[in-house]
């Protein structure tokens, strides 16, 4: 079980949302009849969010995110949550498949699987175990099921231009959609809640303040419009925050932030955190607007929501100046988005936590059991796998998550889990079973208790030699059986090789990141890997 001043935090979150439940309930919720109607779902995924930045992990307390803080506390917060790739297209198409991405030939983005750079497959290429079978997204599976299906965001799966687009979400289950990553995009339904024929947009409407938010009142409007229908729905919210662009310094979100005084950044670096901060905190209206719409229409009781980013934030670490994260606009590090991963090691593009670990959440009124925290592994794969399991379908035997409502609901006290889960990207692998994770390049290789050590400060490579032997024989075995693919052209643990080095001499303490985890002090930002000794 996590021991670090995170862990801590969360069990005083826990006792509060347990007095919560306590007032209203003396009893565990059951599935009730609502439940076997088959509950709507909502997905929401955010874009390069690091993990350091949802409030109720109490890791930093400038993170402004009440509406999400309040349906983990009054759901289940999975302090242990993965996702499938350490970069957006992957990420993605593997949540939209249910399966590791690299299992049907996507593995970082712009790939080409065969159907064109960028494309999610619609057929498993050859090579492939299901080769030249359809790439089914749940969307499809589950307007199988007689599900309405709606999506609003950021789609970064294909071309989204044209009615009959094969690879935008009109070609891959989604009745009704808006394909807008930032203010211009295309729909087919309107703003407000009816159905339209397919359309471009252009500019912000009035009174929307960003991309975002116009992608949340999107997600609403398909609420509104799923009401029309005797049936019940999906919505795929993907949210474009806080990945870059940044947040306009007029925008009304940045403005009303309050200005940020990190020790250990300058001047700029403060700002541009203030920026990322600005954009999450619309992600958490966003949010508080989605819940306003389902009370409206007295849905919240049969509402499933699950929560996550699609990887680690960009942090660009050392890239214009030593132990810092990011640069100015136009440098190397100018594509960090203000966004941090602390305590956790890594950043987006890198199989350490700080690249797969991410904010993870399940809201279900009167069927999650309030202040549950579920600290083993739970993968962005888990809620592919959730949703078509509540909306009544079987999961097939080429997914790689599992059905999470029986731990969800506290049916059971551990995910059952019968895979290991894996990652490859750009020349680094990772397998994590149990408690245990392997990482690995073409020069070495790493083993971390990430349960007992979230931060990734011990090697046990050779203190648990025998551990390391198992997870090594899993990995090569996932290896072998993966379609052959083109070499990358980068190699992560080059790209991303500050996480093994730790921070450099004179970098200043970072007050969020507190080690050791028995007697925790701000120490710089990250520590060194040491090795553990020896049995």
């Amino acid at each position: 079980m996590m021991t670090s001043p995170i862990r801590r935090a969360l069990l005083k979150t826990a006792a509060l949302a347990f007095l919560v439940s306590a007032a209203t309930s003396l009893t565990p919720p059951v599935l009730s009849a609502a439940a076997g109607a088959r509950p709507n779902v909502i997905l929401i995924y955010t874009d390069d969010h690091g993990y350091t930045d949802l409030g109720v992990l109490g890791i930093d307390k400038h993170v402004d995110t009440p509406n999400l803080d309040q349906l983990a506390s009054l759901g289940a917060l999975m302090t242990a949550g993965y996702s499938s790739a350490p970069q957006c297209q992957p990420s993605r198409a593997g949540l939209l498949a249910g399966r590791i991405q690299n299992e049907f030939s996507f593995p970082h983005n712009a790939y080409d699987a065969g159907e064109g750079k960028g494309r999610m497959p619609r057929t498993y290429p050859q090579g492939t175990d299901m080769a030249g079978q359809p790439v089914l997204t749940i969307a499809d599976r589950m307007q199988k099921l007689g599900y309405v299906t709606g999506f609003s965001g950021k789609w970064h799966l294909g071309p989204t231009t044209g009615a009959k687009a094969m690879h935008a979400p009109q070609g891959r289950g989604f009745d009704y959609y808006w394909t807008g990553t930032m203010q211009n995009g295309s729909a087919n339904l309107t703003l407000d809640g009816k159905p339209a024929l397919h359309h471009a947009k252009r500019g912000l409407p009035q009174g929307i303040a960003n991309r975002v938010i116009l992608q949340g009142k999107y997600g609403e409007s398909f609420i509104d419009l799923s009401q029309t229908e005797d049936k019940p729905f999906f919505l795929y919210l993907a949210l474009f925050g806080p990945h870059i662009p940044l947040i306009e310094k007029s925008d009304p979100y940045y403005q009303n932030f309050p200005e940020l005084d990190y020790p250990h950044y300058d001047t700029w670096r403060d700002d541009r955190r203030r920026m990322g901060l600005a954009l999450i905190k619309s992600i958490d209206d966003v949010l508080g607007g989605v819940m306003a719409k389902l009370r409206e229409h007295g849905l919240e009781e049969n509402t499933l929501i699950l929560f996550a980013s699609d990887n680690g934030a960009p942090s660009k670490m050392g890239r214009n100046g030593p132990g810092l994260p990011g640069g100015p606009p136009g440098t190397k590090g100018g594509v960090w988005n203000g966004s941090n991963n602390v305590p956790m090691r890594g950043e987006k593009g890198s199989l350490f936590e700080g690249g797969i670990r991410v904010p993870m959440l399940a809201y279900w009124k009167g069927q999650i059991m309030p202040g549950t925290v579920i600290d083993e592994m739970a993968t962005t794969l888990d809620l592919t796998a959730t949703t078509l399991k509540v909306g009544g379908g079987e999961i097939p035997a080429e997914f790689d998550g599992v059905d999470l409502l029986p731990r969800l609901t506290g049916a059971v006290k551990k995910i059952d889990r019968p895979k290991p889960m894996f990652w490859e990207f750009w020349q680094t692998q990772a397998v994590r079973v149990g408690d245990f994770k392997l990482w690995r390049s073409s020069t070495q290789e790493l083993l971390f208790n990430v349960a007992e050590d979230p931060y990734e400060l011990t090697n046990r490579a050779q203190s648990d030699a025998a551990v390391a032997a198992r997870l090594r024989k899993l990995l090569d075995q996932w290896s072998a059986q993966l379609p052959p693919l083109e070499a990358p052209q980068q190699d992560a643990s080059k790209s991303f090789a500050w996480p093994l080095s730790g921070a450099p001499r004179g970098t200043q303490p970072d007050p969020r990141y507190r080690i050791p985890y028995a007697n925790p002090k701000p120490a710089p930002y990250p520590a060194p890997i040491l090795k553990a000794r020896g049995r």
